[in-house]
């Protein structure tokens, strides 16, 4: 049995699970459920997805527990000998289902189908989100499984049961951010076995160049809540790109003069962001050291 687990969290996510449950009813040789755990959104969002329990498990929480802690809790609301998650956001190709569970099989432990970004958010407005989405997150297997646990994504991903109850999401992690990436580190160090596939979710939800790029600070933020803890790992430390180069500059004693002039840089960079003009890349890496130093800097001032 595969049990489908959606997290969800101020998104209307009855069409996801609609078109889940259209193609159940075409599967003859292997049984799902669809199970969803509402993190205590908004109430608006709340009376949206009622229609949810018509045609799947829906809990609601009480409380926010965030994104680490949310997905654990399925392990004690499902049934399947793999659980497969969804982001609430994923649109599901047509035989989406029948892809995963023609990947089954005994020596499988984890399988990750992969994510893309169509046109809609080819335009100035989310211009930002969608160069970062279709330059870094949206790759073809073959070039993902040549790292295979720095490419691991939580937004679509299948994992068995006996495997998940003893590498789950770490919840000291409860804000936004780096939870797929801490995650895709234990599989390693679990010698857990990942299998990347063709079976990509569309991203149903592109934020605006003003949303991704507030959304970033705070995953960058949570990254350095991360590093707090796991400093000492330097094979973590190396397994993350931010963190690599954040250790080259510390080396050389150089945080103050990297911070010194992407201060000076900031409101230009943020600028080319929020109007979608004159984006790079790197320079968007950039921005993110910067945000980092920043973080770390009042974290060794805190008492």
């Amino acid at each position: 049995m595969i049990s489908v687990c959606i997290p969800i969290y101020n998104y209307y996510a009855y069409p996801l699970v609609r078109r889940l449950a259209n193609q159940m009813k075409n599967l003859k040789d292997t049984e799902v459920e669809i199970v969803c755990i509402d993190d205590h959104s908004s109430g608006y969002y709340q009376q949206q997805n009622k229609a949810i329990a018509e045609v799947a498990k829906y809990l609601r929480l009480g409380q926010n527990v965030g994104r680490a802690k949310i997905r654990n809790l399925f392990l004690g609301q499902t049934q399947g000998e793999w659980l497969l998650f969804l982001d609430a956001d994923s649109v599901v190709p047509e035989n989406f289902l029948k892809t995963y569970i023609k990947q089954l099989s005994s020596d499988k432990q984890v399988i990750v189908g992969g994510r893309k970004y169509d046109d809609r958010g080819n335009d100035q407005e989310h211009r930002l989100r969608y160069m970062y989405g279709t330059q870094v997150e949206s790759q073809p297997a073959d070039k993902r499984r040549q790292n295979p646990y720095r490419t691991f994504m939580a937004c679509n991903f299948m994992i068995r049961r006996d495997v998940f109850e003893k590498v789950r999401f770490d919840e000291r992690i409860t804000k936004y951010g780096h939870e797929n990436t801490l995650f895709g580190y234990n599989l390693e160090e679990h010698k857990v076995r990942v299998d990347h596939i063709e079976n990509a979710v569309v991203n149903g939800q592109v934020e605006d160049n003003v949303e991704f790029l507030h959304k970033t600070v705070e995953a960058t933020e949570n990254l350095a809540m991360i590093y707090d803890f796991m400093w000492e790992d330097q094979r973590f430390c190396q397994s993350v790109q931010l963190l690599k180069v954040y250790g080259r500059v510390r080396r050389l004693g150089m945080q103050g003069l990297v911070y010194g002039v992407w201060k000076m840089m900031k409101s230009a960079m943020e600028s080319h962001f929020v109007n979608g003009t004159g984006i790079s890349l790197k320079q968007f890496d950039f921005y993110k050291l910067g945000v980092f130093i920043k973080r770390m800097h009042y974290q060794s001032l805190k008492p």
